[in-house]
């Protein structure tokens, strides 16, 4: 009789838990990963989506005829007629911030779920007595996408202000 090798049932069983806890922790890596990859994507599409909203709003801004010019300056809109003579509005509709240029409404950015507008004087006193006292204006914006949070502030100071 010729003895025949092999594996045991217990060298079987053994190689198999290894392998098990091997692959879970392989899978814990990987789902972690994934997570990290598409938590970034959210991110990056919130900043896109915040950065061309922003500049839009601070190129017009900036082209604000005078502070007199300001028809509406609340915390959530802002109206204003531009030195083209455009009228321009910028106001939060649900989750879409949206422009409104002379009666033609596109949106900027969706997934908006803050916008504020915070208007001072030259001071820097918060409110200004008067829409024709604001030297500068101060924006916030806050975008949600998948559940990821990406907020831009900026202060924007209109080139015909004095």
């Amino acid at each position: 009789m010729q003895k025949q090798y092999g594996f045991s049932l217990i060298e079987l069983v053994i190689v198999m838990v290894i392998l098990a806890v091997v692959a879970g922790m392989s899978a814990l890596l990987l789902s972690q990963g994934f997570n990290a990859f598409f938590s970034s994507e959210n991110i990056l599409d919130a900043n896109w989506q915040g950065q061309l909203a922003m500049q839009r709003m601070v190129r017009d801004i900036q082209m604000i005829r005078s502070p007199a010019d300001i028809s509406t300056a609340t915390a959530t809109q802002l109206t204003f007629t531009d030195i083209n003579n455009n009228s321009i509005s910028y106001a939060l509709s649900g989750s879409n911030l949206n422009l409104t240029k002379n009666a033609s409404t596109q949106t900027l950015a969706i997934g908006v779920n803050n916008l504020t507008f915070t208007y001072y004087d030259i001071n820097g006193s918060t409110p200004p007595a008067s829409t024709t006292l604001t030297r500068y204006i101060k924006i916030a914006l806050t975008i949600t996408q998948n559940n990821t949070n990406y907020t831009l502030t900026t202060a924007i100071y209109p080139r015909n202000f004095s």
